[in-house]
């Protein structure tokens, strides 16, 4: 029958192994003065110097986050961080630049090469052989194991410790590898401890690729100091592949379900176990070992232990996984932290919401505030404390603004520049802005009398105006952030700059998008800079 795992071909006329199992299916970069040491490549690849970067490079001269691989369309792409030395590929400083096959990038003195090859660990040294035996379709049918009898049914004492010493060994290996975060390491681990277990003269393990389905060779062990190449056999991997259950023959050769296959007569395999890596019905992977010599070299027991041994190994990738996962929100979630509401903050982390590079049209109501006086005030203080009092007005500013869905674009000196609408709508943008400076006045009341004894108080002009705007990820390769530019924003600016103290001026936009939720008084037309006729204003209250 056919299983829940499928083979994914390209398109095309494709046969064979190379088909499913693509070697050159994953990019890595090699530092290459770093004894080669490889780095799987993801969609979005962080280096830098800082412990949560994807790719960790101790170099005084690499910056925290120096620089970003990704991908997409189909193409590999590098982009400089804003990077205090620059990145170089091929010699040539770069900002942003598509990668190619061998391009040498350079990152302060440590040098890199982007390749599509699968890591030299595994990939130059396994060859998936196809077969040009009929595909089985058939859950493989094991005899009934014999499995592990209670110890008053046990008589042969050397048997029984046989046995301990296997089931002891892989305790140990069980705990060890779900500790173990780094994927490379614990695949090394894996087939080290399993290679004490049983007699195996090569093993290799097969990644999934989660999102193409696709299987590649990620790490390999040869028993002895020979390191000749591979040639697992398509026809055993693709049992297991197709039906999601292990596979173990005594005489590849001599088996009837792969009578034929050439990929295992090419291979000399005599003695194989080939398991699948499941946990909570996804497929990690493949551990496959053999035996070039001995017939008979695994027992069903063997197969049982590394069943075992491949579940355990499953459920640890996927913490793995689950891990580098949350270390990536984790970094989202502090860049998104300063500009957004907490919930809005996870809907981005999960990808509920996505904030594009580059700018979109967006329904927005802009707000600015302006500390009156700030600058008398400052000269008469010494730079700590203006920074720490500051920080205490501007903690409160922001909570309001966060409590009331807005965004924090940015802080200018002793002013606030606040979105409500961008990057996401929550369809009442106008009034939660209203409602939003009506809190900070009461806050900076509650501010003010905090700090009456040392005499620390502010008085605020707020201006706020509603129109299309542009909004999103803005800046050079360098340095970019997100904000939102057009003549609503330079309108929402001057309005602030003509508030008196204590004074909230909207634009006739904003009262329109309020729709009478609160009482407003027209004030006079002003005429404001940039444009030609005069404005009209409405002040907040009676």
């Amino acid at each position: 029958m056919m299983s829940r795992y499928q083979l994914i071909r390209p398109s095309g006329d494709h046969s064979g192994a190379q088909a499913r199992y693509p070697r050159r299916g994953m990019a890595i970069l090699v530092h290459s003065n770093a004894d080669g040491k490889e780095y799987e490549l993801g969609e979005r690849t962080i280096i830098g110097r800082m412990d949560s970067s994807d790719i960790r490079i101790l170099d005084g001269l690499v910056s925290k986050q120096h620089a970003e691989i990704t991908y997409a369309n189909g193409r590999w792409s590098l982009r400089d961080l804003g990077s205090s030395n620059g990145t170089l590929v091929n010699g040539h400083r770069v900002h942003a630049v598509d990668l190619a096959e061998g391009d040498q990038i350079t990152l302060g003195s440590a040098q890199l090469v982007f390749t599509h090859a699968a890591p030299q660990r595994s990939a130059r040294s396994v060859e998936i052989v196809d077969s040009s035996a009929p595909q089985v379709h058939t859950k493989l049918e094991r005899a009934p194991a014999e499995g592990f009898r209670p110890a008053a049914q046990i008589t042969d004492l050397d048997q029984l410790k046989r046995d301990y010493e296997k089931l002891r060994i892989a305790n140990e290996l069980n705990r060890a590898i779900g500790l173990e975060p780094d994927v490379d390491k614990l695949l090394s681990r894996l087939l080290d401890e399993t290679f004490k277990l049983l007699p195996a003269d090569r093993g290799v393990i097969l990644l999934m690729d989660l999102q193409t389905r696709q299987l590649a060779p990620r790490a390999v062990k040869h028993a002895g100091a020979s390191r000749e190449s591979i040639n697992l056999s398509s026809t055993i991997i693709n049992q297991v592949f197709q039906s999601g259950a292990s596979v173990i023959t005594m005489d590849a050769m001599m088996d009837a379900r792969f009578l034929g296959a050439k990929s295992i007569i090419a291979g000399g395999i005599r003695s194989t176990m080939c398991v699948p890596m499941i946990y909570q019905s996804q497929l990690f992977g493949i551990i496959h070992i053999d035996s070039l010599i001995a017939t008979n070299a695994f027992s069903e027991k063997d197969l049982q232990i590394l069943d075992g041994v491949a579940a355990q190994a499953a459920q640890a990738l996927d913490n793995a996984y689950k891990a580098k996962q949350i270390e990536r929100n984790a970094l989202a979630r502090r860049d998104f932290e300063r500009l957004l509401p907490p919930e809005v903050v996870e809907q981005v982390v999960n990808g509920g919401v996505r904030l594009e590079r580059g700018g979109e049209l967006r329904q927005t109501t802009v707000m600015f505030t302006d500390v009156r006086g700030f600058t008398s005030w400052s000269e008469r203080h010494p730079p700590a404390h203006i920074v720490s009092v500051l920080n205490d007005y501007f903690e409160l500013m922001v909570d309001a603004i966060h409590r009331h869905k807005g965004t924090l674009d940015k802080f200018m000196g002793d002013g606030i520049l606040a979105l409500f609408g961008a990057p996401i709508s929550h369809g009442h943008d106008a009034i939660n802005a209203v409602d939003c400076a009506l809190e900070m006045m009461r806050f900076l009341a509650q501010f003010n009398r905090e700090h009456e004894g040392s005499g620390d108080q502010f008085s605020i002009g707020i201006g706020i105006n509603t129109g299309p705007v542009v909004a999103g990820y803005m800046g050079s390769s360098k340095s970019m952030e997100y904000t939102a530019i057009g003549d609503h924003v330079n309108l929402a600016s001057r309005l602030c700059a003509n508030a008196p103290p204590g004074v909230i001026l909207v634009s006739a936009d904003t009262l329109t998008a309020i729709g009478g939720r609160f009482s407003a008084q027209q004030l006079p037309p002003i005429q404001v800079k940039g444009k030609q006729q005069p404005v009209n204003v409405f002040q907040d209250g009676p």
